[in-house]
């Protein structure tokens, strides 16, 4: 007599390909068949990869290199599973930080659980886990971008870029340290894009030298610079998009929008050359894979993050607004949720969110102070570890490392 074959039985790669064609409410409901079941599906953090590849597919990116390791897949797919309705949650607006010069571009871009801070004596760094002080201050006011992965630290300041890999997970005959003149970059995984000029390169930061490439001259002059599915996309001050593949093959698209409109929108946020928002004022352009929408009477933009599916817009009357592309029917005007409204008349200039284990919170940025906007979707989640994890030790010994490079400006 045969016995019964039962699921626990099976390789774990069968059980592993079962799991990939289910969804992730499902898989969410075989978390909490049993105790085993529930460790297996978290440890194989592929499975909530994939679920977010599938239902999330650009936006789980974004808040994956925002938030680096602080966060599994799984917390990614569970928090934007719950972006979709946002009103039973409590909303807590909080001043987090307040800045000695006036300036609109206080806040850089969070990258891999860091939020730096542009004030007067340089730059600033918070780990995002825990809004705890990293004590790596860059002394450089004039710092662009800081971009990190388990590897590499790049810092972009007037100049060009600063480069510093670990020596940790180096060999020692390698080139540590390297600086480009460049006016802007995009890191991907151990590949690093920039332009000077209209000039376009790329570093292949894993070999043993820092030598960059040339790709290819731009025709045109050039907004920014994005990397997705092994292509390169420049958007052009002529709004023309153009994409250049692995084996440099080039096409060129316009934005499509009338032509009195592109010298207008000066703001551009992408993903790759489908999947962009560009913006100015109350001129506003926005296209995706499902949803295309063109307006020209828009609310007062002072601020945008663009998550894909949804965009975030701070408005001259301290509003922080949630803008559902999917909300959106055609020849009709927009529809807004309200987020949060901004105290003593502020109002954001800039806005950057990051998802953290317990639900996202959104940075709003004014001329003199941060706001912190806290949706606490899990608040029972256990609090963060208060140590850095091994990937942030590396990094926070970069930083170090840039921080003796940087010369303090000259005042």
């Amino acid at each position: 007599m045969v016995n019964d074959l039962h699921i626990n039985d099976l390789p774990l790669e069968t059980i592993v390909e079962i799991l990939l064609k289910i969804d992730g409410k499902t898989l969410g409901g075989c978390r909490r068949v049993c105790k085993r079941w529930k460790e297996f599906i978290d440890e194989i953090d592929y499975l909530w990869q994939e679920m977010c590849r599938k239902q999330f597919t650009y936006s789980s990116k974004i808040a994956k290199r925002k938030a680096g390791t602080d966060c599994s897949w799984y917390h990614i797919y569970r928090n934007l599973n719950q972006w979709s309705d946002l009103t039973n949650f409590e909303k807590n607006v909080k001043e987090f930080y307040k800045f000695n010069i006036h300036d609109k571009s206080h806040v850089l871009d969070i990258d891999y659980g860091i939020l730096p801070l542009k004030d007067s004596k340089g730059i600033i760094l918070y780990d995002v886990s825990t809004f705890k002080y990293i004590p790596a201050a860059l002394p450089e006011r004039n710092c662009l971008k800081i971009v990190n992965n388990d590897n590499v630290t790049v810092v972009q300041i007037k100049s060009g870029l600063l480069i510093q890999r670990s020596v940790d997970t180096h060999p020692p005959d390698y080139v540590m340290e390297e600086f480009f003149k460049a006016d802007d970059f995009v890191l991907s995984n151990d590949m690093l894009y920039f332009y000077n000029n209209r000039d376009i390169y790329k570093c292949d930061l894993s070999s043993q030298n820092l030598t960059p490439a040339f790709i290819l001259h731009c025709d045109y002059d050039i907004k920014d610079i994005q990397h997705c599915d092994n292509k390169i996309h420049i958007f052009t001050d002529s709004g023309q998009i153009v994409n250049i593949t692995n084996s440099k093959e080039v096409t060129i698209k316009p934005i499509k929008c009338p032509i009195e409109w592109i010298k207008q929108l000066k703001y551009i946020r992408a993903v790759n050359d489908k999947n962009f928002v560009c913006y100015s004022r109350n001129i506003f352009k926005i296209e995706t894979d499902r949803y295309q929408h063109l307006y020209l009477e828009f609310p007062l933009v002072t601020a945008l993050f663009f998550y894909v599916d949804i965009v975030l817009i701070g408005t001259k009357a301290g509003e922080i607004l949630l803008y559902r592309l999917a909300s959106q029917k055609k020849a009709t005007l927009p529809i807004f949720e309200t987020l949060a409204t901004l105290p003593d008349g502020k109002y954001a200039v800039q806005l950057d969110v990051i998802e953290r284990k317990t639900g996202p919170t959104i940075i709003a940025s004014t001329f003199f102070e941060l706001y912190l906007l806290e949706i606490n979707f899990f608040p029972n989640e256990p609090p963060p570890k208060q140590s850095f994890s091994t990937n942030k030790m590396h990094m926070y010994k970069r930083l170090l490392k840039l921080k003796n490079r940087i010369q303090t400006p000259q005042v």
